[in-house]
């Protein structure tokens, strides 16, 4: 799985919010989420010539992170933006998957006219799984260019770039995720996510390695009271490989509660 930090949904909503209501002063926010995911093919099996060595498995998410951001402009069309945040996964079943996560990141945003905007953003991490081998810390980097359309409806598209180097040279990588995703806010309250992604990594073993996969996906935010907020997701991953015989598709679906202040 793709070893970046994301946003909680409470976050992502909140700043929709606050780019439709206006221009902010200088603020922190700390965000905490609890996710519940059910993956339908958990071990990667290959879709032929049989699916029936396909597993599934429940796996529970926490997630942490404290968000600056602040004007560097009187004008209010440029913003610093740091975080710091922790990320822990926990299968049920297959807890050789267990993993967790620290991520530092510090970007800039940038109001380019009216309607569109950009954001690049650099970013460290350290990764800890249940095998040593696989620990790894890496950096990255994604450039997001942002149309919103209307008041309620935006369309964003980004590209990414990482370098994960772990323990033994074959769990490293460096790899690229471009995408694009369409934000809604139907309700004051309610905000859809609708999203598409390619990424591709290398990795770094003695025999040449590449894999590639597409996502699609679908996510509903509901802010529930002031500060809490209730999501619920699903996404379709279609994945293959520079090896013969190693494609495969996965069915995620998830729901979470995540707390914004």
């Amino acid at each position: 799985m793709p070893v970046r930090f994301n946003l909680t949904p409470a976050f992502v909503f909140a700043s929709v919010l606050a780019v439709l209501v206006g221009p902010a002063q200088a603020e922190v926010t700390f965000n905490a989420g609890a996710k519940l995911s059910h993956d339908n093919n958990v071990n990667g099996s290959p879709d032929t010539p049989t699916k029936a060595n396909q597993l599934s498995d429940n796996y529970l998410t926490l997630s942490t992170s404290a968000v600056y951001f602040t004007p560097l402009d009187d004008a209010q069309t440029r913003y610093f933006i740091g975080q710091i945040g922790a990320l822990s996964s926990a299968y049920q079943k297959f807890n050789a998957l267990n993993s967790s996560m620290l991520v530092a990141s510090a970007g800039l945003y940038q109001q380019l006219s009216p309607t569109w905007s950009g954001q690049v953003t650099a970013r460290g991490f350290t990764r800890y799984t249940r095998q040593t081998a696989s620990d790894s810390k890496g950096f990255g980097g994604t450039l997001e260019i942002k149309k919103q359309l209307s008041p309620t409806v935006f369309v964003k598209a980004f590209g990414d770039y990482e370098d994960s180097k772990a323990n033994l040279s074959g769990y490293s990588y460096t790899g690229e995720t471009y995408g694009v995703n369409l934000g809604y806010l139907p309700l004051k309250d309610t905000f859809v996510n609708l999203g598409y992604s390619h990424a591709t990594r290398d990795f770094k073993s003695a025999t040449l390695f590449v894999s590639k996969s597409e996502t699609l996906f679908a996510e509903v935010t509901q802010r529930v009271a002031k500060n809490w907020y209730l999501s619920g997701g699903y996404a379709y991953g279609r994945n293959d490989s520079n090896l013969a015989g190693t494609a495969y598709t996965n069915h995620t679906v998830s729901v979470g509660l995540n707390f914004s202040y």
